[in-house]
């Protein structure tokens, strides 16, 4: 960890008034919600929702304090009382859920830009076998991706036996 984390990111942690437990914390949910490639955009969302004092709504956090991988929840899933569900509380959650990489690492730090100004406050997963994420400025358009791809989060789960 300490060979990765450079003076650079100290710096810049400090210039977004984060800790450094705060961007390993961040960065452990961007390496659970996506693959490499959606790393900043995962982290220009978590941004705004936490400029905005939304909840984060990480379904990674779900299922970690759940101790399950699966992509679809129950609304009492969804109520679990934990410091780590983002769905409960505002804010980061207790801690890391995982040990993330450098990639993650660095998204936290550098969200992309283009989604920060754009105002992006939602994602969700596209299709699971691909892990592509659509993403959505407003509720509006969430709950659109949400009912287009709903069903083939089903279907994965039913495959997985969730």
């Amino acid at each position: 960890f300490y060979g990765i984390l450079s003076e650079d990111y100290i710096l810049r942690a400090e210039e977004l008034n984060m800790t450094i437990d705060q961007v390993v914390t961040l960065a452990s949910l961007i390496e659970k919600e996506a693959k490499s490639a959606d790393f900043t955009k995962v982290s220009a969302v978590f941004h705004n929702r936490l400029d905005a004092g939304m909840p984060l709504q990480s379904d990674a956090t779900i299922q970690y304090l759940l101790g399950e991988k699966k992509l679809v929840f129950t609304s009492d899933e969804l109520a679990t009382e934990s410091p780590y569900n983002t769905y409960k509380n505002t804010g980061l959650p207790l801690g890391p859920i995982c040990n993330p990489g450098r990639a993650a690492i660095e998204a936290a730090l550098y969200p992309d830009e283009a989604y920060r100004r754009g105002k992006y406050l939602y994602f969700c997963l596209k299709e699971p076998e691909s892990g592509e994420l659509a993403f959505a400025k407003t509720l509006e358009e969430h709950n659109e991706n949400i009912a287009r791809y709903r069903a083939l989060w089903v279907e994965a789960d039913q495959k997985q036996g969730q």
